[in-house]
């Protein structure tokens, strides 16, 4: 009889993991398979520098005033309602062009088909030179979304620009809140 009741224990334990463990929205978000998934631009791959795995996102600009980057359009599955964002950067010497958003950018657009919804959010805006840091940042997806851009670049800024482990996961309105009152209390 106990060991009917720990295999049951055992199993229910791991279908709860499974039914928990989300498949990642964004393809490649580990730059392992290169740039396959990734649109077209001005983007190499690292071997030598990078979070964990492989391989990273580097891109690389010697000059101000040239965008840098490259981009995936990704589908939501229906009826989603929240997405959690994550992923690593570093940032070796960046340097802010001729505008306050000419920065290492890392920048998501909900979209209806090929139609953008709303203004960009940026989920990373940053200049200078920093080690891999985390980033995350829970979404609303808006009414009538149907899936999402996300753009990694050097906004016409100038430096070496890594990513690394991007992965975004739908999450529920529930703990979208949850996340977004811890954020207010700190």
């Amino acid at each position: 009889m106990k060991k009917y009741i720990y295999s049951s224990l055992i199993i229910l334990l791991f279908s709860i993991g499974q039914a928990s463990a989300q498949k990642n929205l964004i393809s490649n978000g580990g730059f392992e398979d290169g740039l396959n998934s990734w649109g077209a631009g001005n983007a190499k791959v690292s071997t030598v520098i990078r979070k964990s795995g492989e391989a990273s996102l580097a891109l690389v600009s010697y000059v101000k005033g040239k965008w840098e980057g490259i981009d995936q359009k990704v589908k939501l599955p229906k009826k989603s309602k929240a997405i959690v964002v994550s992923g690593f950067y570093k940032m070796d010497e960046v340097e802010q062009g001729a505008n306050a958003w000419n920065t290492a950018v890392i920048v998501l657009e909900f979209t209806d088909g090929d139609k953008k919804l709303g203004e960009g959010i940026p989920l990373v805006e940053k200049l200078g030179t920093e080690d891999w840091s985390a980033f995350k940042k829970s979404l609303r997806v808006p009414d009538g979304a149907t899936g999402f851009r996300i753009m990694i670049a050097l906004s016409e800024a100038s430096g070496t620009f890594f990513v690394d482990d991007l992965n975004a996961k739908v999450i529920s309105i529930e703990d979208f809140e949850k996340e977004t009152a811890v954020l207010k209390t700190n």
